[in-house]
């Protein structure tokens, strides 16, 4: 009844403004909204920041600014770089990088919206830290924030903007770039694997499989995982290294009896192994939303022991040994 009173009071209103001009709204008016900002990326480059190359790791990126007046808003665009401790566990305080003011913008020809171009070098963010390479592992990240500062002096950035804005490709809003700091990584290749399924899920525990195991590097340090079972040559990306044939009574030999492995190859799921400096983990989700984690990750000269379980009970136990017989690097 209370909603129905307070439809009715806004029609009666629209009729006779004078009369209900003391009339609280039940909603706050676009005028009384504040008003922000965004930047739209045009380009990037993509740039990857190597921990053993920091003279040669940069990115370069350009966006141009929307707000309700063309961008006309705008006083300065600011960047602040941040550096994570992923050993540690500890962060920084933020930095100011570059503040670039609106009086230094370009304009773009086709759309007459204000734009800007940079480009930012490892090197560069290590100095303004107040820090060196020393002071950093393989594996942590700088980051680096944008925030648009207005007129009025309200500012926007990545903490106070929807994550709809930052993340939906319509919008293509720019407020932060997380730079892991790499190594290059080198796990490409096919080993022999013997998996054997654990966990606590509804299937079977302890079933041994036999085959191969392939790491295919698809970015870097990034590798999608191929498995073959039972001395067939069917391969099938899979994130389980194998433990799903035994423990779901799969037929390795028969592709038609696969039902559902945990990457279903089209975009809905997939469990990536990721290698940072030495550091390993799982990226991404299977079709089913399952988190994958480890139990324990064990290298002894050419093999490689990898202990995994997911947030839905599965689990596996996967020994990987190099066919020619040199030693894995000391993955943990």
């Amino acid at each position: 009844m209370k909603f129905i009173k307070q439809l009715f009071l806004i029609a009666v209103c629209g009729l006779f403004v004078t009369s209900c001009a003391d009339e609280p709204l039940p909603f706050v008016t676009f005028d009384e909204l504040e008003h922000g900002a965004f930047a739209r990326k045009l380009t990037d480059d993509g740039g990857t920041f190597f921990f053993t190359d920091p003279d040669g790791s940069a990115f370069a990126f350009s966006v141009e600014f929307f707000d309700e007046n063309n961008g006309n808003n705008i006083a300065s665009h600011d960047w602040y770089v941040w550096h994570r401790d992923n050993v540690a566990g500890t962060v920084t305080d933020k930095v100011l990088l570059l503040s670039t003011p609106a009086s230094s913008f370009g304009t773009d020809p086709t759309s007459g919206l204000p734009n800007a171009s940079y480009a930012f070098s490892m090197n560069e963010a290590i100095a303004a830290l107040g820090l060196t390479i020393d002071d950093m592992n393989g594996g942590d990240d700088l980051i680096f924030d944008g925030i648009i500062v207005m007129n009025n002096g309200s500012e926007f950035g990545p903490d106070n903007s929807g994550s709809s804005l930052q993340g939906n490709n319509g919008f293509d809003g720019v407020f932060r770039f997380q730079k892991p700091l790499l190594c290059v990584s080198s796990l490409d290749g096919v080993y022999d694997l013997t998996a054997t399924s654990a966990g606590t899920a509804p299937w079977n525990i302890g079933v041994v499989t036999t085959g191969t195991i392939r790491f295919e590097q698809v970015g870097d340090g990034v590798y999608d995982i191929y498995t073959t079972g039972g001395g067939c040559d069917i391969e099938f990306l899979d994130a389980s290294m194998g433990a799903y044939f035994g423990g779901w009574s799969y037929d390795p030999c028969d592709a038609s009896n696969q039902g559902s492995m945990p990457n279903d190859g089209a975009g809905n799921g997939n469990v990536q192994l990721v290698d940072a400096c030495n550091k390993l983990s799982w990226s991404g989700s299977s079709q089913w939303g399952e988190v994958y984690s480890f139990n324990s990750i064990t290298v002894n000269g050419s093999n490689l022991i990898i202990d995994w379980i997911n947030d839905y009970g599965e689990g596996g136990v996967a020994s990987i040994t190099r066919t020619d017989g040199t030693p894995w690097p000391a993955l943990k």
